[in-house]
């Protein structure tokens, strides 16, 4: 069980990761094609899975778009319980960080899903459209991230700003064929340690869904880097059997200087 739920909480890591706090038309960029992190969940002394984000230079209809990734897979005695292989995909405009298609890929024990979801963000001017492959067209909020653009567009957002504290902000996502909005709030300013060292972050506590494994809606807590790449370094998940954490272990490409001390 405890093998279980360290796979499924790798899986379902970057989808609580994700909040937007406003639309913008064009942003300031905290990211580069190159870019990749590397992070390992565990719990305790107990390594569940691996996940790997990166930045690609693609082409979607003519246009040079950024090409996010995202690979999360189990290991080690976790793979033997719940064998977990999701990989996530977005072709994003490299200017306003809007998502022109989206795609997921599920390898999770038996069960297996692969979707993709093409946002048309300029025909309407109040509102954008999905199309999925799997409920077909939708109108969402102008703007709409998917589940993994919506990571790189909140860094983009966050250069340069200071929050105050409890300041809330809403995702509004489209996720799992669903219209999914996600409430967070600024708690402040920390230090974290990690194997390069110690850096300042920035604390944030989504509200999950309680339920299956959470008690509480404030039972997650995410740390970004306080600096203009606004990296996750850590993520911390309180669920029944304990603390299970997901520590950044590896990064390259980064387009600012990152500073650990």
């Amino acid at each position: 069980m405890l093998k279980t739920t360290l796979a499924k909480s790798l899986f379902s890591t970057i989808a609580l990761l994700v909040f937007i706090s406003t639309l913008s038309a064009q942003q300031k960029q905290s990211f580069k094609v190159g870019e990749q992190l590397k992070y390992q969940l565990h719990y305790g002394f107990i390594r569940g899975g691996e996940a790997i984000l990166s930045i690609r230079e693609s082409n979607y209809e003519g246009k040079t778009v950024n090409n996010l990734y995202l690979n999360a897979v189990s290991i080690g005695l976790a793979s033997s319980f719940y064998l977990v292989d999701d990989t996530y995909q977005s072709f994003t405009d490299t200017e306003t960080n809007w998502p022109y298609k989206s795609i997921r890929d599920i390898h999770e024990n038996r069960y297996k899903h692969h979707s993709t979801q093409v946002f048309d963000h300029w025909s309407r001017t109040d509102s954008s459209i999905c199309n999925s492959s799997k409920t077909g067209k939708i109108v969402v909020v102008k703007g709409c991230q998917d589940i993994l653009s919506s990571v790189y567009y909140l860094r983009s957002v966050m250069v340069d700003r200071k929050p105050q504290p409890n300041e809330r902000f809403i995702v509004e996502t489209y996720f799992t064929d669903e219209k999914f909005s996600l409430v967070i709030r600024f708690k402040g300013y920390e230090k974290v340690k990690t194997k390069y060292g110690t850096i300042e972050c920035m604390k944030f506590m989504p509200e999950v869904i309680t339920g299956r494994v959470f008690k509480s809606k404030d039972d997650m807590s995410i740390w970004f880097s306080n600096d203009n790449n606004f990296i996750p370094i850590k993520i911390k998940f309180d669920i029944f059997v304990g603390s299970v954490y997901c520590d950044l272990i590896d990064y390259k490409g980064l387009l600012y200087p990152i500073v650990f001390k």
